[in-house]
């Protein structure tokens, strides 16, 4: 895979046609704000799913930008604690929209040369991270979708 395949995976899942369905904005502007605090059990809402999602893409950015970012796992950072209000939609939603528009920037000062690169501090390549962000989109979307979708 090259670095502009990647590019246009990642701009397929969020404002694309992808074949699974409808794209992340599509989905994120089909969402009632008053669904943001919407969760099964004790699973995570929806606006917790959607900031945990901009939380590692802002993780990406990071790394691409050489910041160090942290995010450990299941912690605060990672899994935020508070529920979401119809309020917030514009802002989880701007935020989203601000790191596909950064990520595209980032990527397009690259070549192909950077996806054999080794992520700082890390054991994986930018080509893995690259991929990796796009699959925890899809993944979450999937959450997202049976959330809105359930009773």
């Amino acid at each position: 895979m090259n670095l502009r395949e990647i590019i246009d995976q990642l701009n397929e899942v969020y404002d694309g046609e992808p074949w699974f369905g409808n794209s992340i904005s599509t989905y994120l502007q089909e969402i009632e704000p008053e669904l943001l605090s919407k969760h099964l059990g004790t699973g995570h809402s929806i606006g917790q799913i959607i900031s945990h999602m901009i939380a590692w893409r802002e993780y990406v950015i990071g790394k691409l930008t050489g910041v160090d970012l942290k995010i450990e796992v299941g912690g605060e950072n990672d899994w935020e604690s508070r529920q979401f209000e119809a309020a917030d939609k514009t802002e989880l939603y701007s935020k989203f929209k601000s790191t596909q528009k950064r990520l595209n920037a980032l990527l397009s000062e690259h070549t192909d040369e950077l996806l054999g690169k080794t992520v700082p501090n890390h054991t994986i390549t930018f080509e893995k991270l690259l991929c990796g962000i796009i699959q925890h989109d899809i993944y979450h979307l999937g959450q997202i979708y049976l959330l809105k979708s359930s009773k």
